[in-house]
């Protein structure tokens, strides 16, 4: 029975063998280290592949059957509508290509024979739209500076807004503030990749001429941005996308009409980050329900006739770097879970080795003991306490060094040592039991 007398005389043990003592310590405080290191590496790993949608996400994009090309496409508004309604993307960003006409000799050109003009236009639904991958992404925000009470919220809405850049400003003589009216004209892609521009009209200028000169439409200056911005999809003027496709749908145009080849409206480029990366495959397969196309898993010889390259139909994901990622992770995780349990039982079997060895020397106090009357079971209840506060005190010692240089949690201090003290109570019995199988007599005659 544990009394305030075995306590006692547990710590007399302590004081009285302080060799043995430090041994069980320092014992207790390397295996708590290797606990520790452990369990360490399952959590981090674990953390690793919980927070992997932020680090390294897959991102989907928008590209032709081919799957030659993400950029310069005409993407039909149906199929970002299907993305956008699946609920399993986010941050998606949108393109639309446009040229528009300043100068009076740029507007002189009849809008058929159209073939760029002298500004470049580039609809989008977020800044970081102007960066055509994760790689590429070096946009540095701080060159756009707002006219007060806007930001980069405007290009989310769907209002005649936009920002230039400051050479344009210049050679243009506009500012914060003003207006900038100029015919648009949206770029598409023929079936061999070159660029064609169709105006964009409103319901008050149509009428079937061919000739049609299209009308001024008037953006507010809200912003101005420096050459440092560092934009890799490059533009004179950057405006909402949704206003571009609000206008345009807006259209009510006979089907007679020429202008009618322009509707409906389409984007340039689709790029959006998946919300779980981890449902990577099911998400792929939904997109098959969704009517896209999968680079890798049609077979376009077979089609007749060929698709269009210009088209943007297909889905590619960038996912190399989060599936590599994923797998040596979860390899990593599988392979500690695996060998848990013969970790822990070669803790087990080094705690009461280390017990065996230590209290070897003290057999001869037991069997005095034990010859005087007393119980087995006491004089192994005192060494077991005396052994449990050594590797306790070890345990205690190893948790400021093991925690503040790997910024472990408390809760996980406090796993790092139940595990370490369940182990060494183990141990300790296994250790204990085998020592006190001996006979006090012949012990005490071989000793004399």
């Amino acid at each position: 029975m544990f009394t305030k007398f075995t306590f006692r005389e547990a710590l007399l043990q302590l004081t009285r063998n302080r060799g043995r003592s430090m041994i069980m310590v320092f014992v207790s405080l390397l295996l708590c280290g290797c606990i520790a290191f452990y369990l360490g590496n399952i959590t981090s790993s674990e953390q690793a592949l919980a927070s992997i949608n932020e680090s390294t996400p897959a991102i989907l994009n928008i590209c032709n059957a081919f799957g030659e090309t993400r950029e310069n496409l005409t993407i039909p508004t149906v199929y970002v509508d299907l993305l956008t309604a699946s609920g399993g993307l986010r941050d998606m960003e949108l393109t639309c290509q446009a040229a528009g006409a300043f100068s009076q000799e740029a507007r002189d050109v009849d809008q058929r024979c159209f073939n760029g003009g002298d500004t470049e236009l580039l609809g989008i639904n977020r800044p970081e739209a102007m960066c055509s991958t994760e790689a590429e992404r070096a946009l540095d925000q701080r060159y756009i500076t707002y006219l007060d009470g806007y930001g980069p919220e405007i290009f989310a809405t769907k209002e005649p807004l936009c920002i230039i850049s400051e050479d344009y400003a210049e050679s243009h003589g506009l500012e914060l503030g003003d207006d900038l009216s100029i015919p648009i004209y949206i770029r598409k892609y023929d079936s061999w990749r070159m660029p064609a521009y169709y105006a964009m009209f409103d319901d008050g200028t149509w009428g079937g001429d061919d000739y049609e000169i299209p009308p001024d439409w008037t953006l507010k200056v809200v912003g101005v941005f420096s050459h440092k911005l560092n934009a890799t999809r490059t533009a004179d003027v950057y405006l909402p996308v949704e206003w571009m496709r609000e206008t345009v749908d807006s259209q009510d145009m006979p089907i007679t009409d020429y202008r009618h080849r322009l509707m409906p409206f389409s984007y340039s480029t689709c790029r959006a980050t998946l919300i779980n990366s981890l449902e990577l495959n099911a998400y792929k397969l939904k997109l098959l329900d969704m009517g896209f196309g999968i680079p890798f898993f049609i077979v376009l010889e077979k089609q007749d006739p060929p698709p269009d390259p210009s088209k943007g139909t297909s889905i590619w994901m960038e996912d190399k770097d989060f599936i590599k990622t994923t797998e040596k992770l979860a390899g990593t995780i599988r392979m500690y879970r695996t060998f848990m349990a013969p970790f822990f039982i070669i803790v087990i079997l080094l705690v009461a080795m280390a017990v065996m060895l230590v209290l070897r020397g003290a057999r001869v106090d037991m069997a005095i003991a034990m010859s005087l009357g007393r119980e087995r079971r006491a004089i192994a209840l005192v060494h077991l306490t005396a052994a449990l506060l050594a590797q306790g005190l070890g345990c205690i010692a190893a948790l400021p060094l093991i925690a503040v240089p790997a910024g472990l949690s408390p809760g996980m201090g406090g796993l790092i040592c139940g595990s370490f003290l369940l182990c060494a109570l183990i141990g300790d019995l296994a250790g204990s039991w085998v020592l006190l199988r001996f006979d006090p007599m012949d012990l005490l005659i071989k000793t004399d």
